[in-house]
């Protein structure tokens, strides 16, 4: 009898193990990536560098909301969070590598403003022949990196961010880092100021300082944008923007940084 059992243990077809569903797996995975991101509660404290020029950054009442405080939403899907996550990693990597040339004075270090409100990480400080530079690092794909590289132009969002940290450690230059994500190739831009650039990073300065002071003195400014503007689109507290009500003051946004006069 235990031969007989044996027998059909041996010849019994094994079974085949479920197919993996791909396109299931990669859902998985991308839950992954937004694991932690999902809507909180915050308020600001200070004005981003980082944020400034894009978007919403540019709305007096994104900040006097931020600074009283919302439930933030973050729009980012999977794959931008997986490239934001890249970036870090670079940035990490090229910091390395400034160390070791023995250019780097500090590197990932906070800047802080008073008048108005501002922090920020500067990605790198580094000793160029004899002069103390500002250094900002970005990472970008193939295609918009060749067209900085043909053009010899940066973004100017990235322009008002260094210039925002030139302004506060009181430097006159620094240079923009483009890394090419597909063959790590880099691409140095510099900035250095300028008349233009100064009357603008003053302007912007005072701007900051009258939307703070909306904030203190409880005087929401109202909406600049239709709800159903790119701007207002990709906001992060675009519902407590919605619900807050009118506004009582009117606050021009940030202008735009231009290339030239």
């Amino acid at each position: 009898m235990t031969k007989n059992l044996l027998q059909q243990i041996m010849i019994k077809e094994v079974e085949s193990p479920a197919a993996i569903d791909a396109r299931e797996l990669v859902k998985a995975i991308e839950a992954g990536y937004l694991v932690g991101r999902e809507p909180k509660h915050t308020q600001k404290k200070t004005f981003g560098p980082s944020t400034i020029a894009y978007g919403h950054g540019e709305c007096p009442r994104y900040w006097y909301l931020a600074f009283e405080g919302a439930i933030f939403e973050d729009n980012s899907d999977p794959y931008a969070v997986a490239n934001m996550s890249n970036g870090t990693l670079a940035h990490g990597r090229i910091e390395e590598a400034f160390k070791n040339s023995g250019l780097s004075i500090d590197s990932e270090f906070k800047i802080f403003n008073d008048d108005p409100p501002i922090f920020g990480y500067v990605d790198n400080f580094i000793n160029w022949k004899g002069e103390e530079v500002v250094v900002e690092v970005k990472t970008t794909n193939n295609e918009v990196f060749e067209y900085r590289k043909r053009t010899g132009k940066p973004k100017m969002g990235h322009v008002v961010q260094i210039l925002i940290y030139m302004k506060i450690l009181k430097k006159a230059k620094g240079v923009l880092i483009y890394e090419n994500k597909n063959n790590h190739e880099l691409l140095v831009i510099p900035v250095e100021v300028n008349d233009h650039y100064r009357k603008w990073i003053d302007e912007a300065f005072e701007w900051m300082r009258v939307v703070r002071k909306s904030w203190e003195v409880k005087e929401m400014p109202t909406k600049n944008y239709r709800s159903n503007s790119k701007v207002c689109k990709n906001c992060p507290i675009k519902k407590a923007c919605d619900e807050a009500g009118a506004g009582v003051v009117k606050i021009a946004s940030l202008k735009e940084l231009s290339e030239t006069l």
